[in-house]
């Protein structure tokens, strides 16, 4: 279930125009990135939707009602991706909120999965997040406007995660490089905001070949819906990170108190084994 918007935690769309008016979402074709968008969409903010899949992009857009939508389909996991994304992006005019969601993740032993797989979780979790994020950078050097920055994370920033060892090691690259920006641009117009999600209800899991997930971890998975709302708030107001859900804060916190090889074991435990069968290429 979304959140309850309250009116303590309600962003009004005056309050969203006013701080931007076009946003790029990357990985837009499902989950927390098509939750996003509707987010976005309902505060009254133009989109530039992209990902791999157009008739999913298409279903999408079809959802965010009252704004100006555009598709730009794109495989980020393709080296220079990023860059021709921008070009035609910013086509249509500047970018004043970004939104680097796209990534993907397997489940298993890293010795189990070929190098090729590898190679794309780099180049779209890291290295594509990074030249969209140079991008938004440079273009926005010049203007005194205020622009937003939204980088998803995970909790698996916190710890390493065996039979997803590159996944979260790529997720705590994205955490530490969003805290260096949001520090850089401190006193800024530019906000740079890291969210860090536990387990969500999306496709994600399907198609990393999750695992027999143990109580704690289904205790504790949120709704896209719910994780969308608390990272564009968060966003909207200039934090630095933010994990959304009380035992996935709890959590991240408290591992800070455990010895690095336990965590890793906590986490094996609570994640459990991975399937017999690991689907093929990512779905967005």
């Amino acid at each position: 279930m979304a959140a309850p918007h309250d009116k303590e935690n309600d962003l009004s769309t005056s309050t969203a125009v006013s701080i931007g008016k076009r946003a790029l979402v990357t990985g837009a074709s499902s989950g927390i990135g098509a939750a996003i968008a509707r987010e976005l969409a309902a505060l009254g903010v133009d989109l530039v939707l992209t990902a791999r899949r157009r008739d999913a992009l298409d279903a999408v857009a079809a959802t965010c009602k009252g704004v100006k939508v555009e598709i730009v389909t794109a495989d980020l996991g393709k080296p220079d991706a990023a860059r021709e994304l921008w070009a035609a992006a910013t086509a249509g005019g500047p970018i004043d909120i970004l939104i680097n969601n796209a990534g993907f993740g397997y489940f298993r032993r890293f010795d189990e999965v070929d190098w090729a797989r590898d190679a794309e979780l780099i180049q779209l979790n890291m290295t594509s997040l990074v030249a969209l994020a140079r991008c938004f950078v440079d273009a926005r050097k010049a203007s005194t406007a205020p622009a937003h920055m939204l980088n998803i994370s995970s909790t698996g920033a916190y710890q390493s995660v065996p039979n997803m060892a590159l996944y979260a090691a790529s997720k705590a690259f994205v955490r530490n490089f969003s805290e260096g920006l949001h520090d850089e641009h401190r006193g800024t117009p530019l906000s740079v905001t890291c969210i860090c999600p536990g387990g969500t209800e999306t496709a994600f899991h399907a198609a990393s070949g999750g695992g027999d997930y143990s109580w704690i971890a289904n205790a504790s998975t949120k709704s896209a819906e719910f994780v969308a709302h608390a990272a564009i708030r968060a966003m909207l107001r200039g934090k630095r990170t933010v994990v959304p859900g009380l035992f996935n804060k709890l959590s991240c916190f408290g591992v800070r108190f455990l010895t690095r090889r336990f965590a890793s074991r906590v986490a094996t435990q609570v994640l459990g084994k991975p399937r017999l069968a690991l689907p093929a290429r990512r779905m967005t």
